[in-house]
């Protein structure tokens, strides 16, 4: 048994253990280098053959916990206790010293199956945080359907009588995401995993398979009430002509019937077909290979998925249209819009880095870095959206701002020059009664801020709860149902 009782201390195989599920095993350089880069974590426990607890990983791979210092020199070729003169079953591991010793470099190669990467989160936390998005969108959707318009110096709830409405395209508009919001925030908590993907993804399809067939579906005819222009304000009279018959201009109130949003942001979806569809098929894509990969690092689908995006974006931002390449278009815009050209460069801009994201992100990535870019990718490949409308809207709420402000001025200046100088008396009683029947310049403002903006929130809540309704739906079916952690338990000798 010599020859067994000189053998070479083999590597040392360490076992993590992270609430209660188990990883590994590694060796102590992976542990280390797993530590630095954040895939492993100071608070989790590490075992290995031959002692009778867990202990925190720092104090294993610093030597705190190593297997029993040999007698004489001699080891164990299996786990590396010390093993006493006459030895000839370890009580570390229980391995016989007759028998035929496997190798160091055979025993280090353990399939790949058992020496996976820590996910990115625990069972418990991928089950919240999944939940938690099917939830987020859920609640989006309601409110779109069910958030109230300010106009005409009070608050209106579309979705109040939905079923007066003259067409059935405007009734699905305002209670289709109320419908679909009810059922996310159910399936949240009530049902995970490939099932509610699946009950996910129909209801996207539904909801966007509509929207793209009907255009009439979604186009808010029932929009923000704006006042009326056509009927201009009377200029201020002079002195000799104040001190007739008072004459107070009604604000009159109209409501616009069509695609509100489209038509103050100078958009023409019609007009950029081929463009869109590709855009909207790389932005699917990102947000569906980026996310998945998050919770499935180690996924080639999801990867490939994410790749394919990425080009989706690059091929949309260079393709020729009919008013050239939309990167160009957005550099030619800022003379035309500035608000718009800003934020179309700034949301290619994010789309851009989110595709050379997924380009660099590959398999061979150090975990943590994967999960990280991962993470980066999807968050740029949603917040791109925001930065598209929210310089635009910003500019159509202060130009409405202004516009009214200007009338509500106007207006004012024309009642009160129709009186004249007064002090005291009658007519000061008067003129008081009729500037009280005018809107105050700030109270139009006021109006206009509230109005524009609710019917801004209402229409990005609509529109951007029904894109993400099919993403979400595929991300769930990909990601299926994690297997629950493993009961912890503690090894002893």
């Amino acid at each position: 048994m010599s020859s067994h009782h000189g053998a070479t201390r083999p590597v040392m195989l360490i076992h993590v253990s992270r609430d209660g599920q188990q990883f590994g095993p590694y060796t102590p350089e992976d542990v280390q280098a797993y530590l630095a880069d954040g895939s492993l974590l100071t608070t989790d426990l590490g075992w290995v053959e031959g002692t009778a607890d867990w202990v925190p990983l720092p104090q294993l791979v610093s030597g705190g916990a190593a297997p029993p210092p040999a007698i004489l020199g001699i080891t164990c070729p299996k786990c590396g206790a010390g093993l006493e003169a006459d030895q000839v079953i370890c009580l570390a591991c229980g391995h016989n010293l007759d028998e035929p010793v496997v190798e160091v470099a055979e025993e280090a190669n353990v399939p790949q199956e058992k020496r996976k990467i820590p996910p990115s989160l625990t069972y418990e936390d991928e089950l919240a945080d999944r939940s938690s998005f099917v939830n987020s969108v859920g609640w989006g959707l309601l409110m779109a359907g069910l958030m109230p318009v300010f106009g005409d110096g009070e608050w209106k709830v579309p979705a109040w009588k939905f079923w007066e409405l003259a067409e059935w395209q405007a009734m699905y508009s305002i209670i289709g995401p109320v419908v679909v919001g009810v059922i996310l925030i159910v399936l949240a908590s009530a049902m995970h995993g490939r099932n509610r993907g699946i009950i996910v993804l129909v209801l996207g399809l539904a909801m966007g398979g509509l929207a793209v067939t009907d255009s009439e579906i979604g186009a808010f005819k029932v929009a923000t009430p704006v006042e009326d222009t056509s009927t201009p304000i009377p200029e201020p009279l002079s002195s000799e002509e104040a001190g007739g018959t008072v004459d107070i201009p009604e604000k009159k109130i109209e409501l616009i019937d069509k695609n509100v949003f489209f038509e103050e942001m100078g958009l023409k979806p019609d007009q950029h077909s081929t463009s869109i569809t590709v855009f909207l098929i790389g932005w699917l894509l990102l947000v569906i290979g980026t996310k998945s990969r998050f919770y499935r690092t180690d996924s080639v689908l999801a990867y490939g998925i994410s790749m394919l995006g990425g080009i989706g974006i690059l091929v949309f931002m260079f393709m020729p249209g009919q008013y050239g390449m939309p990167f160009m278009a957005a550099i030619d815009a800022m003379s035309n819009n500035k608000f718009l050209g800003v934020g179309l460069l700034l949301m290619m801009a994010m789309l851009l880095g989110a595709a050379v994201l997924c380009f660099i992100n590959t398999l061979g990535k150090r975990p943590s870095q994967m999960k990280q870019w991962s993470n980066l990718a999807v968050t740029l490949t949603v917040v791109s959206l925001a930065m598209l409308v929210l310089p635009a809207w910003g500019k159509v709420i202060y130009d409405k701002c202004k516009d009214d402000h200007e009338r509500a001025e106007k207006r004012l200046a024309y009642v009160e020059s129709q009186f004249g100088t007064i002090y005291t008396g009658q007519q000061a009683t008067q003129k008081d009664m009729a500037m009280n029947k005018v809107e105050k310049p700030i109270s139009a403002v006021i109006a206009a801020s509230c109005g524009w903006l609710m019917a801004g929130v209402k229409y990005i809540a609509w529109v951007g709860g029904i894109m993400i309704l099919l993403p979400l739906g595929v991300i769930e079916t990909i990601c299926g149902t994690r297997e629950r952690d493993s009961d912890f338990m503690v090894l002893q000798q």
